[in-house]
């Protein structure tokens, strides 16, 4: 297994908080059982935070405030939720990675998460929140990525993001996103007919290309050195992407603009 390396450097221990993902959740309509509502979530995927509520839901609509630990294989998830009102609950959520002799951050967790809800209950705006957020934790960033595309199944490109110093791959960004296009579309036998969301390698020597294609969206990162967190980001950024343009896409139109926006999360998880 490839380690992640996320190591939490000494120095740091006393600023800023090292964690794997955190998110920002809401559950409203507690008397019809509780609707869950992602105000904005960083490192943890939607469907991850969407299983671990159905598994937390009924303990957390009924005590309404506390705080619950769930213990995963390489991860712990820390759940901290706060009544605010008659019909909705504030719920933090955290992932760490478990690391051998190495503390836990629950206490300042703790105390973060007050500070956030403080914040909820006066009115704080939402991207104040973010902003609070960032500057008490920080997530990795996963490099030995030299290329991202997401491209529509017929090849015309969503987004893009290349390392400045590969120019030539740049220069031929439109025939790469028609290339991969064709591979997935022709090639059933190397991608898999049903990918499911399954990552897939096409090797180009001392490069590899990583597709995953899921709801008609193909996600190809051009990888130089493979990680298991940049595996873990891959996979991510499909889901982050999917969910936040789950609308659009649908009704897409041709008009790729709404989907500059997405290069933001890019520059949050990878250094390109």
């Amino acid at each position: 297994m490839i380690a992640m390396n996320t190591t939490r450097n000494p120095d740091q221990s006393n600023k800023k908080l090292h964690m794997l993902g955190y998110g920002l959740l809401n559950i409203s309509d507690l008397k019809s059982g509780g609707k869950l509502n992602v105000t904005f979530q960083y490192g943890i995927g939607v469907s991850l935070i969407q299983n671990i509520f159905e598994l937390y839901k009924n303990e957390i609509v009924s005590k309404k405030q506390g705080n619950s630990i769930v213990p995963l294989e390489e991860f712990t998830i820390y759940i901290q939720y706060f009544k605010n009102g008659e019909e909705n609950i504030s719920v933090i959520i955290y992932m760490e990675e478990k690391e051998p002799n190495v503390p836990v951050n629950y206490p300042k967790l703790y105390f973060l998460s007050k500070k956030i809800n403080k914040q909820i209950l006066s009115g704080t705006p939402i991207p104040k929140l973010r902003d609070i957020f960032k500057s008490e934790i920080e997530i990795p960033k996963s490099d030995g990525v030299i290329a991202i595309f997401i491209i529509g199944s017929t090849g015309s490109p969503f987004v893009s993001k290349i390392n400045k110093s590969r120019s030539s791959i740049a220069e031929h960004e439109v025939h790469i996103g028609g290339f991969i296009s064709a591979l997935l579309s022709f090639s059933n036998t190397i991608i898999g007919e049903e990918t499911g969301a399954k990552l897939k390698e096409i090797n180009f020597g001392n490069q590899q290309f990583y597709v995953i294609s899921k709801s008609n969206v193909i996600f190809a990162f051009l990888v130089e050195n493979m990680n298991s967190l940049l595996q873990r980001y891959m996979y991510l950024l499909t889901d982050e992407f999917l969910f936040d343009f789950r609308d659009y896409i649908k009704d897409f139109n041709g008009d790729v603009t709404p989907f500059n926006e997405f290069e933001k999360k890019i520059n949050q998880y990878f250094i390109i």
